[in-house]
C-alpha cells in the first residue's frame, strides 16, 4: 500500500540500502521523523527482490503506515555471473551502478511532478547516485547509519592508503586518524584489510566521494562522539584534493522504538522471574553465525561463570535444531539460570528489561545505541565489517565496554568468556562501564528531547531539506 504524496508538503526522495537491517532501520526511523515531526512527503526507492523476508516485511509495514510515504520499486538487476561469490561491498556497489538509469528516470519525473522534490538522500554505499542527482541539479545529502568515528575513518582512508603499500591484514602498526584513538591495522574494517580485494577498492572509492554531498546525517548524538564530530566539522579528516566538508548533522540515536517489538515473548516472561540486573544477554545480531567449535567454547564459558544468561543462538541452516549445536547436557545443567533462544529475540525489550545487567555483543552500531538507551554495559566481541574498529572506540574512547581476549584468528576460549563475563557483571571494569552507560543514557534522552542537540540537528536538517533550491533555479 502506498500513501499519496500531498502537494504543498516538502517532498524528498530517499534511496535506502536494502541489503541489511543495520542500514535499513536507522534510515527508516529518519524517514519517519521527517514525516511525523516535520510534515514531509517521502518517495523511497526499494529493491524488494534483494530483500530478505524480514527486510521486506519491515518495508511493507512502513509503506502501509499512515505516513506520507510512497514506494517506487527498482526492477530486478542482474549484477554478475559470479554474484554469489562476491563480497557484499562489491555486490552493492555494482547493483547501484546498474540502477542509475532507473533512478535517473524516476528522479526526473519527480522533479517535474506536481509536488517536485527539493532534495535527494542516499546511503553511503550508493555514491554512484551523486552523479545522477548532479545531472538533474538536485541537492544531495548522504545518510550514515554508523558512528561518527567510522565516518572519520572513511573520510581519512584515501590519505592513509596512499601513504602505505602493505595490506592492513599484514601490518602491525596502529593507524592514526583525527578524532579517534589509535586503531591497530588489523582492527580496521574488514573490507579494507586486503588491498587486492575488490571490496577494498570499492570501500576506498566510496570514501573518496564523501566530501561531495551538501550534508551528512549521522546516526549518533553530539554528547556521545564529541571528538569525532569535532574532527569532522573542523575538516581534520579531509584527504588530499578536498577543500570543504559537508555540513554534519548528528540526528541519532535512530533505533526501533520498543513499541515496534513484541512484548509477549517467552524470553521476556523468563526475564520477569530473574533478579534485577542479573542477566547477561548474549546476541551477535542478525547477520552472524558462530562456528560449532566457538558455540561450544562460549557455552562452557557461560556455564563456568555461574551467571544468569539469555543467549540467542543462530543455527547455520534454518532446519538445524539449535540444541544439537550445544555441548551435551549444557541446557539441563544450566536450566535454573540460563535460557537459550533459537535464532531471534526482541532485542530492544530484552535490553530494556530490569533483569538485564550486561550485553555480550558483536559491536554492531544499532545494538550499541540500543544498549546505551537501556544503560546496559557491554562485552565487545566483534566479528566482521567495522565491528573491530567499533570495539576500539567503545572500549578506549567511550568506555562503555570491556574486551574479551581473542586469539589471532578471532577465536575466543571458554576461560576468556568466563573471565569477561565475570568482570562485566561483578568486577570493577563492569561497574565503571555501567556508570558511564547511565550517564550516556541520560544524555541521549536529553539530546532527543525538544531543544536537545539531536532534536535541533534534525530540525535544522529538515529546514535545509525542505527549502534547498535546485542548483539551476
Amino acid at each position: 500500500m502506498e500513501s499519496e504524496i500531498h502537494s504543498g508538503k516538502p517532498h524528498i526522495a530517499i534511496f535506502p540500502l536494502c541489503f541489511g537491517m543495520g542500514h535499513l532501520i536507522p534510515l527508516a526511523e529518519f524517514t519517519k521523523r521527517l514525516c511525523t515531526q516535520h510534515g514531509f512527503s517521502v518517495t523511497l526507492f526499494i529493491s524488494y527482490w534483494s530483500c530478505t523476508s524480514q527486510q521486506a516485511t519491515f518495508i511493507q509495514r512502513l509503506a502501509s503506515s499512515s505516513l506520507d510515504i510512497r514506494i517506487t520499486e527498482i526492477p530486478h538487476i542482474e549484477i554478475d555471473e559470479d554474484e554469489e561469490n562476491m563480497k557484499i561491498e562489491t555486490r552493492i556497489s555494482k547493483f547501484v551502478e546498474k540502477a542509475k538509469p532507473h533512478v535517473e528516470a524516476v528522479l526526473d519525473s519527480l522533479v517535474h511532478s506536481a509536488s517536485p522534490i527539493s532534495a535527494f538522500v542516499t546511503d553511503f554505499f550508493c555514491t554512484a547516485l551523486f552523479d545522477v542527482a548532479a545531472k538533474l541539479h538536485i541537492p544531495t545529502y548522504m545518510f550514515f547509519p554508523a558512528p561518527a568515528s567510522l565516518l572519520c575513518l572513511m573520510f581519512y582512508l584515501p590519505k592513509v592508503v596512499s601513504e602505505i603499500e602493505v595490506s592492513f591484514k599484514d601490518a602491525d602498526f596502529a593507524v592514526e586518524i583525527p578524532g579517534l584513538p589509535p586503531i591497530p591495522a588489523r582492527d580496521m574494517p574488514t573490507p579494507v584489510q586486503d588491498r587486492s580485494d575488490s571490496a577494498f577498492k570499492w570501500f576506498v572509492h566510496h570514501s573518496s566521494r564523501f566530501p561531495e554531498p551538501i550534508g551528512i546525517f549521522i546516526n549518533t548524538f553530539a554528547e556521545l562522539e564529541a571528538e569525532p564530530l569535532k574532527a569532522l566539522r573542523e575538516g581534520k579528516v579531509l584527504s588530499w584534493g578536498s577543500t570543504a566538508m559537508p555540513s554534519i548533522y548528528p540526528v541519532g540515536p535512530l533505533i526501533l522504538p520498543t513499541s515496534d517489538s513484541p512484548d509477549d515473548s517467552d524470553c521476556l516472561k523468563w526475564l520477569d522471574l530473574q533478579p534485577p540486573s542479573s542477566v547477561l544477554f548474549v546476541s551477535f545480531g542478525s547477520g552472524a553465525i558462530l562456528s560449532v567449535n566457538q558455540i561450544t567454547e562460549l557455552a562452557l564459558g557461560l556455564e563456568a561463570s555461574g551467571l544468569q544468561f539469555l543467549w540467542v543462538v543462530r543455527a547455520p541452516l534454518p532446519e538445524k535444531d539449535v540444541s544439537e549445536l550445544l555441548p551435551e547436557g549444557f541446557e539441563s545443567r544450566t536450566r535454573d539460570r540460563g535460557l537459550v533462544v533459537p535464532n531471534w529475540a526482541p532485542q530492544v525489550p530484552v535490553l530494556s528489561h530490569p533483569s538485564t545487567g550486561g550485553f555480550l555483543s558483536h559491536c554492531g552500531w544499532n545494538s550499541t545505541l540500543e544498549s546505551i538507551l537501556a544503560a546496559v554495559p557491554m562485552i565487545a566481541w566483534p566479528l566482521f565489517a567495522e565491528q573491530k574498529t567499533n570495539r576500539v572506540v567503545l572500549v578506549k574512547q567511550m568506555k562503555i565496554a570491556i574486551e574479551v581476549k581473542m586469539e589471532s584468528d578471532g577465536f575466543v576460549r571458554r576461560e576468556d568468556v568466563e573471565r569477561a563475563a565475570r568482570e562485566l557483571m561483578e568486577g570493577e571494569g563492569g561497574r565503571r562501564a555501567r556508570e558511564r552507560m547511565k550517564e550516556l543514557k541520560e544524555k541521549a534522552e536529553i539530546a532527543m528531547a525538544e531543544g536537545g542537540s539531536s532534536y535541533q540537528a534534525m530540525a535544522t536538517a529538515a529546514a535545509e531539506l525542505a527549502n534547498k533550491p535546485r542548483f539551476d533555479s
